[in-house]
């Protein structure tokens, strides 16, 4: 696929999901949700929780399918056709689609920035005052979908002055099939993406998960998060795979031999990691932090993979 993700029943080291799991408090809310009328399809509770877990006002914060759909909201809303955007390779792609289908083009001093902070797929985060210092010079996207596995950035209020702050839940929830992020802005910003933004977006499901959501991670998970991360990158180094150095829960690697090919010998093994041709990286695999018995299993699929 694409965008990473494996098939039922593979180990899935492709997409970077919350390698703790889903939190029980959101998956009982999932489990309560109703959705038998169109008032289940209210965000209006969820977005105030979500304000007041980031510590913005209630008018700041916009509900959406999946932090793909905040993506596209600020396109449609921000960016016109003649505009240039500056982003920073390598870095998501969506961002690069969106540009081209506003009819604008991507170079240096734009007049709209997309930021990925943490970066995907090379796990590296901008120091608060980089980050300040980039939004300051032109109206940005932040994509802050990994900030829960990072360090502390700067604040969402301070920020949302500046930019547009989107965020997924599916990555710290571990939700895939749920779509669910949301965007932080000042009020009139998000009066304008709202007016761009279907109706009834959002699903029951995804609004009940959002209403027990916390945009973080706990101590504990934390501390798991690191050590997995460090064991991994150990890992792979010991097999002759050059891994980056990340913040997050993935680890970007340069590999070997050719990434898609490394990632179709793993395949044979039913096994998913992301090959970032996509990325303009084609000798770099990006590989989501699991628990240590998956690691496992992945080590002895990559001597296997790696065998002349």
């Amino acid at each position: 696929m694409s965008h990473g993700g494996a098939p039922r029943g593979w180990l899935e080291f492709s997409a970077s999901l919350n390698p703790c799991g889903t939190p029980v408090a959101v998956r009982e809310a999932i489990a309560k949700a109703t959705y038998g009328a169109y008032a289940d399809l209210d965000a209006a509770a969820a977005e105030a929780h979500l304000a007041t877990d980031a510590g913005v006002p209630a008018d700041r914060v916009l509900l959406t399918s999946g932090a793909s759909e905040g993506i596209r909201l600020f396109r449609r809303a921000f960016v016109r056709q003649g505009d240039v955007a500056t982003i920073a390779d390598p870095t998501y792609g969506e961002y690069v689609r969106e540009i081209a289908l506003a009819g604008a083009t991507v170079g240096n001093a734009g007049t709209v920035g997309f930021i990925c902070d943490p970066n995907n797929p090379t796990g590296t985060q901008l120091s608060a005052e980089e980050l300040r210092a980039a939004v300051r010079e032109r109206l940005c996207l932040v994509d802050q979908s990994f900030v829960p596995f990072g360090r502390p950035t700067a604040a969402a209020l301070e920020l949302s002055e500046h930019a547009v702050l989107v965020r997924s839940l599916t990555k710290v929830l571990a939700l895939p099939g749920v779509r669910l992020g949301y965007l932080i802005a000042s009020p009139e910003r998000i009066a304008a993406l709202r007016e761009r933004q279907l109706p009834w977006s959002v699903g029951a499901h995804a609004i009940a998960a959002a209403s027990a959501a916390t945009f973080s991670i706990s101590e504990s998970d934390a501390k798991h998060v690191t050590e997995w991360r460090m064991r991994l990158a150990k890992g792979l180094r010991e097999r002759g795979l050059e891994p980056r150095e990340s913040v997050v829960n993935f680890v970007l690697a340069r590999t070997p031999l050719a990434a898609d090919e490394l990632a179709r010998r793993l395949a044979t093994q039913r096994i998913a990691v992301r090959a970032c041709a996509s990325f303009g990286l084609p000798d770099h695999v990006r590989i989501a932090v699991r628990p240590p018995e998956e690691q496992d299993l992945l080590f002895s699929a990559l001597d296997r993979a790696l065998l002349p």
